[in-house]
């Protein structure tokens, strides 16, 4: 059933619970999309189930059992997270797929949030009256050894790279791209890095999964030591990764 603007107004002036959300995807769709929008960082899946109140019981162990309709009953928990995922879906299609949206849905290890397009950064870095920081190459080398070796410590970085990485290494930790994940149980327990989910953020990755492979890296670099233009520089980096190697900072 769609709802013209009158209904839809109508419909969430008498909305009296949560689970009112779950009667029409016109109403549940534009709710989380809201959450999103207005959420300070990504948030789970897991979270928004939380807040409308899905709470999954695999044994229920009160003698009355499992209520048919309660949040607590898995088969209803399963389906309203269903229709939460087809409501990201939706999410999604309206601001990925088209191309009148200058943010769109980033969707990096089940956490959600809108994020704009890489190709308005320009406009963007003039409205904060910022620059966005490019990364150096030792920077991004150091980076790349983390996510593909992951978990790795600081010595085999090192042998990689064939210098020292600490200064490289301390400036990634403090822009929250890698973090310290234990210590490695061999003499001298060294720190254990691994990458973290606003690595996945900031290159637009939907997971680890989705990192390039070695032949395509190599093909990237290939192209670029062939060129010296900026421009092209940036459309290869919104090519691969959609980040463009920019931080705002």
């Amino acid at each position: 059933m769609l709802l013209n603007l009158e209904d839809k107004v109508n419909y969430m002036i008498l909305l009296n619970s949560l689970d009112d959300y779950f009667e029409d995807m016109n109403i549940l769709a534009p709710a989380i999309e809201a959450i999103i929008f207005i959420s300070g960082e990504p948030i789970s899946l897991e979270r928004l189930c939380k807040i409308f109140n899905i709470i999954p019981k695999k044994k229920d162990k009160r003698k009355g059992g499992v209520n048919p309709a309660g949040p607590d009953n898995p088969l209803v928990a399963k389906k309203k997270k269903e229709m939460i995922l087809k409501a990201v879906d939706l999410i999604k299609d309206k601001f990925n797929e088209g191309s009148v949206h200058g943010i769109y849905l980033s969707i990096n290890n089940d956490s959600y949030s809108f994020k704009t397009k890489p190709e308005y950064y320009r406009v963007i870095s003039e409205f904060l009256k910022v620059k966005p920081q490019k990364f150096t190459k030792p920077q991004l080398e150091t980076l790349s050894i983390i996510a593909y070796k992951q978990p790795v410590i600081k010595s085999e970085v090192d042998t990689v790279r064939g210098v020292d990485s600490g200064g490289v290494i301390t400036f990634l930790l403090e822009k929250n791209l890698i973090k310290v994940s234990g210590r490695k149980d061999i003499i001298g327990k060294p720190l254990i890095y691994k990458t973290t989910d606003h690595f996945l953020e900031v290159f637009n990755l939907k997971n680890l999964g989705d990192l390039p492979s070695v032949k395509e890296i190599e093909d990237v670099i290939e192209k670029r030591e062939r060129t010296d233009k900026p421009a092209e520089e940036g459309a290869e980096s919104r090519e691969h990764g959609g980040a463009d190697g920019l931080l705002f900072y």
